[in-house]
């Protein structure tokens, strides 16, 4: 079977640059991105190819790009979206630059770079893209409004992308990992409000915050356990052989717990609500 090519973004760190290890350790190919080439040298020595991409560039930067990327080895068969900041704090605090830069990067932009690459997946009549959410995407807590928020747009960015993409046999899934040991709740890749209010001291928006600190390097899931299963996952191989891809993968023990305990919770509310919510059709229509 010949090697799959796979295109990351945001290989510098965490899942992005795991992931691209474990492909080239399967054998395939792997075109490594990150807005710095410096950062991706591990990855290069390891036997990727690597590539500056910045999402947030223009159609035509991120086409040219596209281009350059399908040339080094005539096709691209999965794009890993990773790319992307956490951004918190209360949505009163956090200015319109401050909202419109994080869905710039963890939206906009995975939706540029997503349709640079689908036309030559559609060309070739096959691929995978895998959008990297969270369990934040179905949770919603203080001080993460801008987190949940893009995520939640990611996972249903995806499922609508699935629907449009299956007629050319590609496949679209919504990775929704829980905690995982990455440097992701470090001091230094937090962006916090550049104004923030003192109203907010002690509330939930500010306890949030600080529980990241707390936690940071404490998170139970292991990134490389979780970039073999994203691997099985995308090239329905080991751990998933047999399996189709799932349009979502909760990733991570935590992340089945939430996920699970939210749609039990939302069920509760639907029911408990029905009788009312349901009353609002014209009398002489009995159903949709």
């Amino acid at each position: 079977m010949a090697p799959l090519v796979w295109l990351i973004t945001g290989s510098s760190s965490g899942f992005g640059q795991e992931i691209a290890v474990q492909a080239l350790k399967r054998g395939d190919k792997v075109i490594a991105a990150a807005r710095k080439v410096s950062k991706l040298e591990m990855l290069k020595e390891a036997g990727a190819e690597v590539i500056a991409l910045d999402v947030t560039s223009d159609a035509i930067l991120l086409k040219e790009t596209a281009s350059t990327v399908h040339g080094v080895y005539g096709k691209i068969d999965i794009l890993v979206n990773c790319a992307g900041y956490n951004a918190a704090g209360a949505v009163e605090e956090c200015s319109p630059d401050e909202v419109l830069a994080s869905f710039n990067t963890n939206v906009f932009g995975l939706m540029a770079v997503t349709r640079a690459i689908i036309p030559y997946m559609r060309a070739q009549k096959s691929g995978t893209i895998a959008n990297f959410s969270s369990t934040m995407a179905w949770t919603g807590a203080g001080g993460q409004a801008l987190y949940s928020g893009v995520k939640a747009a990611t996972s249903m960015i995806s499922e609508c992308l699935s629907a449009e993409l299956k007629p050319w046999n590609i496949s679209v899934i919504s990775i929704e990992p829980g905690s995982f040991r990455t440097d992701f709740l470090a001091a230094d890749h937090l962006t916090l409000p550049k104004a923030p209010l003192k109203e907010y001291d002690g509330t939930p928006a500010r306890q949030v915050i600080e529980y990241m600190g707390y936690f940071d390097g404490k998170q139970p899931g292991e990134v490389v356990k979780g970039s073999r299963v994203v691997v099985d996952v995308l090239t329905k191989s080991g751990s998933a052989v047999g399996r189709e891809i799932p349009i979502r993968l909760a990733l991570g023990p935590d992340a089945y717990d939430t996920i699970k305990g939210k749609c039990e919770q939302t069920m509760a509310l639907l029911d408990e609500w029905k009788v009312i919510s349901t009353a609002t059709n014209y009398a002489d229509v009995e159903g949709l």
